[in-house]
């Protein structure tokens, strides 16, 4: 199916060729290619106005050309504007929205996480940390170890 869209598309790139070749062989040069329209229907221009005017319609046909592409490529360019408001009112709110809930429900997992694991680590240690200092009051006993006993002084 490819190759008869490239034969049909050379064919008429083809045609298309002979025919702009033939226009200008036909009016510039007097040649004889045969054409749909009556020979020597175009002729070349004889004076430096009749080239002024036919520049003048090629410009303004550049021009016409030029501005419908503009105004296309702008309806293009709002349309694509229009497009992505849609994908991100439609799409990218709920995926925030989602992202926020997911948020809330990791923020209140690592909550009682906290609550029911760390907490009671949290108060064995401090007990355990207590009881060391309130022995430690009561015995003196880091300073036996390290052999500094000061007496009469209260840490």
């Amino acid at each position: 199916m490819r190759t008869v869209g490239i034969i049909l598309g050379a064919a008429i790139v083809i045609v298309l060729a002979y025919i702009t070749l033939s226009i200008f062989v036909d009016g510039y040069f007097g040649g004889d290619i045969w054409l749909f329209a009556t020979q020597a229907a175009w002729s070349a221009p004889d004076s430096w106005s009749e080239w002024r005017d036919i520049v003048i319609v090629f410009t303004a046909g550049f021009w016409l050309i030029s501005g419908l592409l503009m105004v296309a490529l702008m309806a293009v360019l709002i349309f694509l504007a229009l497009q992505i408001r849609t994908l991100l009112r439609e799409n990218v709110g709920p995926a925030v929205d989602s992202l926020r809930d997911s948020l809330d429900h990791v923020r209140g997992t690592t909550e009682m996480a906290s609550e029911t694991v760390i907490s009671p680590f949290i108060r064995v240690y401090s007990i355990v940390k207590g009881v060391r200092s309130g022995l430690g009051a009561v015995t003196n006993l880091p300073n036996r170890i390290k052999g500094q006993q000061k007496k009469g002084r209260k840490k």
